[in-house]
Protein backbone atom coordinates (compact mmCIF):
# COMPACT_ATOMS: atom_id res chain seq x y z
CA UNK A 1 0.00 0.00 0.00
CA UNK A 2 2.89 2.38 0.76
CA UNK A 3 4.27 1.67 -2.61
CA UNK A 4 1.36 2.23 -4.50
CA UNK A 5 0.54 5.28 -2.39
CA UNK A 6 4.26 7.11 -3.02
CA UNK A 7 3.59 6.12 -6.87
CA UNK A 8 0.19 8.52 -7.37
CA UNK A 9 1.74 10.58 -5.08
CA UNK A 10 -0.28 10.54 -2.12
CA UNK A 11 2.52 9.54 0.22
CA UNK A 12 6.26 11.60 -0.63
CA UNK A 13 8.83 8.94 -1.30
CA UNK A 14 11.46 9.11 1.23
CA UNK A 15 14.02 8.97 -1.12
CA UNK A 16 15.08 8.24 -4.69
CA UNK A 17 13.34 9.36 -8.13
CA UNK A 18 9.81 7.72 -8.90
CA UNK A 19 10.07 7.23 -12.92
CA UNK A 20 7.19 6.82 -15.50
CA UNK A 21 7.82 6.96 -19.23
CA UNK A 22 11.53 9.11 -18.33
CA UNK A 23 9.56 11.91 -16.03
CA UNK A 24 10.58 12.15 -12.00
CA UNK A 25 7.38 12.20 -10.71
CA UNK A 26 8.48 12.03 -6.90
CA UNK A 27 6.73 15.31 -5.57
CA UNK A 28 4.03 15.96 -8.17
CA UNK A 29 0.11 16.31 -6.65
CA UNK A 30 -1.78 12.89 -6.91
CA UNK A 31 -4.27 14.90 -9.96
CA UNK A 32 -1.41 15.86 -11.84
CA UNK A 33 0.13 11.95 -11.80
CA UNK A 34 -3.31 11.00 -12.74
CA UNK A 35 -3.35 13.18 -15.87
CA UNK A 36 0.01 11.28 -17.07
CA UNK A 37 -2.37 8.27 -17.51
CA UNK A 38 -1.54 6.09 -14.46
CA UNK A 39 -4.79 4.92 -12.37
CA UNK A 40 -5.18 3.65 -8.82
CA UNK A 41 -7.57 1.36 -6.91
CA UNK A 42 -6.68 2.06 -3.48
CA UNK A 43 -7.03 -1.08 -0.99
CA UNK A 44 -10.99 -0.86 0.27
CA UNK A 45 -12.03 0.47 -3.06
CA UNK A 46 -12.45 4.21 -2.07
CA UNK A 47 -16.05 4.32 -3.70
CA UNK A 48 -18.57 7.17 -2.93
CA UNK A 49 -21.34 5.22 -1.52
CA UNK A 50 -24.27 7.72 -2.20
CA UNK A 51 -23.29 7.86 -5.81
CA UNK A 52 -24.37 5.71 -8.28
CA UNK A 53 -22.41 3.59 -10.95
CA UNK A 54 -22.52 6.16 -13.49
CA UNK A 55 -21.39 8.82 -11.05
CA UNK A 56 -18.47 6.94 -9.38
CA UNK A 57 -17.75 6.52 -13.51
CA UNK A 58 -17.78 10.22 -14.14
CA UNK A 59 -15.47 10.66 -11.60
CA UNK A 60 -12.70 8.83 -13.04
CA UNK A 61 -12.50 10.56 -16.13
CA UNK A 62 -12.70 14.19 -14.29
CA UNK A 63 -8.74 13.90 -13.88
CA UNK A 64 -7.67 12.90 -17.12
CA UNK A 65 -7.59 14.10 -20.58
CA UNK A 66 -9.77 11.70 -22.72
CA UNK A 67 -8.05 12.45 -26.36
CA UNK A 68 -6.17 9.53 -26.51
CA UNK A 69 -2.54 11.27 -25.29
CA UNK A 70 -2.14 9.80 -22.49
CA UNK A 71 -2.83 5.72 -23.11
CA UNK A 72 -5.77 3.58 -23.75
CA UNK A 73 -9.19 5.56 -24.46
CA UNK A 74 -11.36 4.16 -21.88
CA UNK A 75 -15.18 5.03 -23.24
CA UNK A 76 -17.72 3.64 -21.15
CA UNK A 77 -18.51 1.19 -23.81
CA UNK A 78 -15.28 -0.34 -23.83
CA UNK A 79 -15.19 -0.10 -19.92
CA UNK A 80 -18.52 -2.49 -20.17
CA UNK A 81 -17.20 -4.81 -22.50
CA UNK A 82 -14.62 -5.92 -19.09
CA UNK A 83 -17.36 -5.24 -16.97
CA UNK A 84 -20.62 -6.46 -18.63
CA UNK A 85 -22.39 -7.11 -15.50
CA UNK A 86 -22.17 -2.83 -14.39
CA UNK A 87 -24.44 -2.47 -17.28
CA UNK A 88 -27.73 -3.12 -15.67
CA UNK A 89 -26.08 -1.45 -12.33
CA UNK A 90 -25.22 2.24 -13.75
CA UNK A 91 -27.82 3.96 -11.86
CA UNK A 92 -27.27 1.72 -8.98
CA UNK A 93 -25.95 3.52 -5.68
CA UNK A 94 -22.03 2.02 -4.57
CA UNK A 95 -23.49 1.22 -1.30
CA UNK A 96 -26.08 -1.47 -2.84
CA UNK A 97 -23.31 -2.98 -4.58
CA UNK A 98 -21.73 -7.08 -3.62
CA UNK A 99 -17.97 -5.99 -2.63
CA UNK A 100 -17.47 -8.00 -6.40
CA UNK A 101 -19.32 -5.11 -8.34
CA UNK A 102 -17.90 -2.52 -6.00
CA UNK A 103 -14.55 -4.02 -7.05
CA UNK A 104 -15.16 -3.94 -10.24
CA UNK A 105 -16.67 -0.29 -10.75
CA UNK A 106 -13.50 0.86 -8.48
CA UNK A 107 -11.53 -0.73 -11.50
CA UNK A 108 -13.46 0.85 -13.98
CA UNK A 109 -13.24 4.06 -12.57
CA UNK A 110 -9.40 4.22 -12.44
CA UNK A 111 -9.45 3.13 -16.35
CA UNK A 112 -12.32 5.43 -17.19
CA UNK A 113 -9.41 7.92 -18.41
CA UNK A 114 -6.54 7.36 -20.70
CA UNK A 115 -4.81 4.77 -18.38
CA UNK A 116 -1.41 3.60 -19.32
CA UNK A 117 -0.62 2.13 -16.09
CA UNK A 118 -3.41 0.38 -13.35
CA UNK A 119 -2.01 0.49 -9.89
CA UNK A 120 -4.64 -2.33 -7.71
CA UNK A 121 -3.95 -2.71 -4.10
CA UNK A 122 -5.50 -5.81 -2.77
CA UNK A 123 -7.39 -6.30 -5.77
CA UNK A 124 -9.14 -9.78 -4.65
CA UNK A 125 -9.09 -9.10 -0.63
CA UNK A 126 -12.27 -10.12 0.48
CA UNK A 127 -14.31 -11.50 -2.32
CA UNK A 128 -16.13 -14.58 -3.68
CA UNK A 129 -13.97 -17.27 -5.09
CA UNK A 130 -16.33 -16.58 -8.26
CA UNK A 131 -15.79 -13.19 -7.68
CA UNK A 132 -11.74 -13.79 -7.59
CA UNK A 133 -11.54 -15.66 -10.92
CA UNK A 134 -13.94 -12.80 -12.73
CA UNK A 135 -11.69 -10.25 -11.80
CA UNK A 136 -8.35 -12.35 -12.52
CA UNK A 137 -9.56 -12.66 -15.97
CA UNK A 138 -10.49 -9.03 -16.25
CA UNK A 139 -6.86 -8.35 -15.61
CA UNK A 140 -5.38 -10.87 -17.74
CA UNK A 141 -7.44 -9.70 -20.42
CA UNK A 142 -6.85 -5.79 -19.16
CA UNK A 143 -2.90 -6.38 -19.24
CA UNK A 144 -2.64 -6.77 -23.51
CA UNK A 145 -3.45 -3.25 -23.49
CA UNK A 146 -2.29 -1.67 -20.58
CA UNK A 147 0.54 -2.08 -17.74
CA UNK A 148 -0.72 -3.19 -14.44
CA UNK A 149 1.08 -3.17 -11.15
CA UNK A 150 -0.48 -5.44 -8.36
CA UNK A 151 0.04 -5.65 -4.69
CA UNK A 152 -1.31 -8.78 -3.46
CA UNK A 153 -0.83 -11.45 -0.67
CA UNK A 154 -2.46 -14.36 -2.57
CA UNK A 155 1.20 -15.10 -4.26
CA UNK A 156 -0.69 -17.72 -6.49
CA UNK A 157 -3.04 -15.25 -8.31
CA UNK A 158 -0.43 -12.65 -8.71
CA UNK A 159 2.17 -14.80 -10.26
CA UNK A 160 -0.18 -16.35 -12.65
CA UNK A 161 -1.23 -12.71 -13.66
CA UNK A 162 2.55 -11.47 -13.66
CA UNK A 163 5.23 -11.44 -16.03
CA UNK A 164 7.88 -9.87 -13.74
CA UNK A 165 8.12 -10.03 -9.63
CA UNK A 166 9.41 -7.92 -7.77
CA UNK A 167 9.01 -8.92 -4.03
CA UNK A 168 9.55 -6.39 -0.77
CA UNK A 169 10.03 -6.51 2.76
CA UNK A 170 10.17 -3.40 5.12
CA UNK A 171 10.74 -1.00 2.12
CA UNK A 172 13.10 -2.43 -0.13
CA UNK A 173 13.37 -5.10 -2.68
CA UNK A 174 14.70 -8.36 -2.36
CA UNK A 175 13.95 -10.28 -5.40
CA UNK A 176 13.25 -9.18 -9.05
CA UNK A 177 12.65 -11.56 -12.06
CA UNK A 178 10.20 -13.81 -13.69
CA UNK A 179 7.44 -14.96 -12.44
CA UNK A 180 7.43 -17.83 -14.29
CA UNK A 181 10.20 -18.97 -12.64
CA UNK A 182 8.33 -18.54 -8.71
CA UNK A 183 5.21 -19.78 -10.21
CA UNK A 184 6.86 -23.02 -12.13
CA UNK A 185 9.33 -24.09 -9.01
CA UNK A 186 8.45 -24.22 -5.78
CA UNK A 187 11.48 -25.33 -4.63
CA UNK A 188 13.38 -21.71 -5.79
CA UNK A 189 10.17 -20.25 -4.86
CA UNK A 190 10.60 -21.38 -1.28
CA UNK A 191 14.06 -20.88 -1.54
CA UNK A 192 13.52 -17.09 -2.48
CA UNK A 193 10.78 -16.41 -0.49
CA UNK A 194 11.65 -18.06 2.74
CA UNK A 195 8.71 -20.51 2.77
Amino acid sequence: STLLKSLVGLLPPTSGQVLFRGQNIAGMGAPDIARLGIGYVPQGRGLFAGMTVAENLALGRLARPTDGRTGVVWSEEKILEYFPRLKARMHVAADYLSGGEQQMVAVARALRGNVRLLLLDEPFEGLAPSVVQELFSVFDRLRAEIAIVIVEHNLDLVLALSDRVYALERGAVFHEGPARDLLEDLDYRKKILWL
